[in-house]
């Protein structure tokens, strides 16, 4: 949740993977299938908080990173995990419907980005700063990076995103060579690296990534710690192929 790309393959698939930085005491499971608000979805779960960071339906795919522009003071309690919003944002038509009637106060800040894929692909951002919400529609047919704000300052940021930058020029790019990227860039830099470690207080614990082509959908899920790698399926619900 707190590292996240997305890379279009063509104008209608995408590759959208992201690292989690976390205590690395805090357990996680690997993906799974649940049915929530009617909808069967795939996504890790987070046992601490009953939510997740990534999700993916035969409608949308979703992941959330902590915080919004700035890192925030951290001042809880707090109403529900950052992590329940990704599920309950499937109580939504849209993101539109979403961004007016979800009652955001009482919860921590974060930035949510959301790909849809119904009949066209598209791709928008949201951002919730503790007293404001800030909705922008993106480009899909262009490659993003975003870092978690609690984590890497601006500097960091605009670091992460020359490594990006430098990285996407090569040539065809796959789902494979995308999780190089997330497992090896900055790779000499343990504090502000892709994989980071900074000791006991947190470090990257898991890169998760879904793939969106004309096979479907997929999540792939890899447990830095155990190295045991989770794969699960879904089909579309209407192809854009």
């Amino acid at each position: 949740m707190c590292t996240l790309t997305y890379i279009p393959i063509d104008n209608k698939n995408f590759i959208f993977t992201t690292n989690r930085d976390e205590d690395p005491n805090r357990i996680a499971l690997p993906p799974d299938k649940y049915i929530n608000n009617n909808i069967e979805s795939l996504y890790p779960k987070d046992p601490e908080g009953n939510g997740t960071w990534m999700l993916c339906n035969k409608y949308f795919s979703v992941c959330l990173l902590n915080g919004a522009f700035v890192k925030h003071k951290h001042e809880p309690p707090y109403k529900k995990s950052r992590g329940l919003v990704v599920l309950e944002y499937e109580k939504f038509k849209n993101t539109i419907e979403f961004v007016l009637n979800f009652d955001f106060v009482g919860i921590e800040p974060f930035t949510m980005v959301v790909v849809r894929y119904n009949s066209e692909i598209l791709m928008e951002e949201v951002r919730w700063d503790g007293s404001s919400v800030h909705y922008k529609k993106l480009d899909p047919k262009r490659a993003e990076i975003w870092s978690s704000s609690t984590l890497y300052d601006e500097t960091a940021k605009k670091m992460r995103k020359a490594w990006f930058v430098d990285w996407k020029m090569m040539d065809d790019i796959s789902y494979s060579k995308v999780l190089d990227f997330h497992k090896n860039a900055g790779c000499n830099d343990l504090f502000n690296g892709l994989v980071m470690n900074r000791k006991e207080l947190v470090k990257t614990t898991s890169i998760t990534q879904i793939i969106h082509d004309k096979l479907g959908i997929r999540m792939r899920y890899e447990d830095l710690r155990t190295k045991e790698v989770t794969e699960k399926y879904m089909t579309k619900e209407k192809s854009l192929n």
